[in-house]
């Protein structure tokens, strides 16, 4: 069992570094507020399978308020989005 964790947790590494990658490169606001959330996703993810391994299911509570910070955070990228389309679009329009 060891082995699956150690494959998952090796997995997870590199497809963090891929999302990593793409909250530097962008190109635009919505791909990096997704990489933001894949992200905490994947801190989450990362968690549990080391609470999983090592056997700590005292971590589980980290994994909750992680999760929860994430989805504020994403929330309010989401608010911060919405307001600069919005004010583009009023720009573009008194043009």
């Amino acid at each position: 069992m060891s082995t699956v964790f150690d494959l998952v947790f090796l997995a997870l590494c590199v497809s963090l570094a891929m999302v990593c990658y793409r909250l530097v490169k962008g190109p635009t606001l919505p791909d990096r507020a997704v990489a933001g959330d894949q992200i905490s996703i994947h801190v989450v993810m990362l968690i549990a399978v080391y609470s999983m391994s090592s056997n700590q299911p005292i971590l589980i509570d980290l994994v909750i308020v992680t999760a929860i910070v994430g989805f504020l955070s994403l929330a309010i990228i989401g608010i911060y989005v919405e307001r600069a389309a919005r004010g583009k679009i009023q720009r573009e329009t008194e043009h």
